[in-house]
């Protein structure tokens, strides 16, 4: 998926060294737990635990909203890289194809995790899909098709291959029942934030920027003492926009560092961030929201 992710503070060309992966049979992981939906602020959460003992893998499916595509993360010891970032890929088999995404090497609860930095989904996007979302700056979720329920119900394996050295294979099963409780969750969610959720599903027009999103952060707002510090991060938030296009409320809905990246973007976005509101299916403005990402990076020399 085109990456929902602009703003990259510090610009830079990472060399990933290679290695011959092993040949090894893939580390096939039954279901140690349920599938569990929590029901936050600012995401609704799907996980599940497989493997148990040093086998044991955290599988975490996080979305923020109507998108049905989630944010990705594998946490345990079999998810342990070398690798600072690089490409993960993952299959939600057997019929759906492999799909390579960006990852950052990290820690969920201080154990080894690959924290997913671009958006995934249970199947890869189409090249005209990808062409679609970046002409609209990677905002308009309803341009890549969902997945029917039929497909859902086909998955029987999630698959993790690179970077790993001996690859993983979790035993989900179907996932219908549990991305449809996920669907429930996001519904509430909107509600919660004030979305009339019916109308948003026959919107004419979502919120789009005036401006490009890449000029509403710069390197004058990159935290100074993460600067120092070599820290990075990766910011996911929302604006809630009312019905002239002005950004009412900032909300840091995922963050991989301390507090002082979250309070620089909302700083920056509440300052610049300029937009056309959302029309309903009467082409009325209506109160809605605006999603997106940053991404901060310290360049390596």
């Amino acid at each position: 998926m085109a990456k929902k992710l602009f703003g990259l503070i510090a610009l830079c060309a990472v060399i990933t060294p290679s290695f011959a992966l092993s040949e090894k049979a893939p580390l096939v992981l039954k279901p140690s737990s349920a599938w569990h939906v929590d029901y936050a602020d600012e995401r609704c959460r799907l996980a599940r635990t497989f493997g148990e003992g040093d086998e044991q893998v955290f599988i975490v499916l996080d979305r923020y909203g109507p998108d049905q595509r989630f944010k990705l993360v594998l946490a345990g010891k079999p998810m342990k890289t070398s690798f600072e970032r690089g490409d993960v890929t993952v299959q939600f088999g057997p019929e759906e194809q492999e799909q390579k995404l960006d990852f950052l090497n990290g820690y969920l609860d201080k154990t080894p995790a690959i924290i997913v930095a671009s958006s995934a989904g249970l199947a890869p996007i189409s090249k005209s899909e990808i062409n679609a979302l970046e002409k609209s700056i990677g905002t308009d979720w309803r341009i890549v098709a969902p997945i029917s329920d039929a497909r859902k119900k086909a998955i029987k394996y999630i698959k993790i291959g690179k970077p790993l050295r001996q690859h993983i294979q979790l035993e989900s099963g179907s996932l219908h029942a549990a991305t449809a409780q996920l669907d429930k969750c996001v519904d509430n969610l909107m509600t919660r934030w004030g979305i009339d959720t019916e109308k948003h599903k026959t919107l004419t027009s979502l919120v789009s920027p005036t401006g490009s999103p890449g000029d509403w952060i710069d390197t004058r707002d990159y935290p100074p003492a993460m600067v120092r510090q070599g820290q990075g991060a990766i910011v996911d938030f929302r604006l809630s926009v009312d019905t002239s296009g002005v950004s009412t409320a900032c909300y840091i809905q995922s963050t991989t560092r301390p507090k002082e990246f979250d309070e620089a973007v909302c700083r920056a976005m509440m300052r610049r961030a300029r937009f056309k509101p959302a029309l309903d299916a009467d082409g009325k403005p209506i109160a809605s929201f605006y999603q997106n990402s940053i991404r901060f990076v310290i360049p390596v020399f």
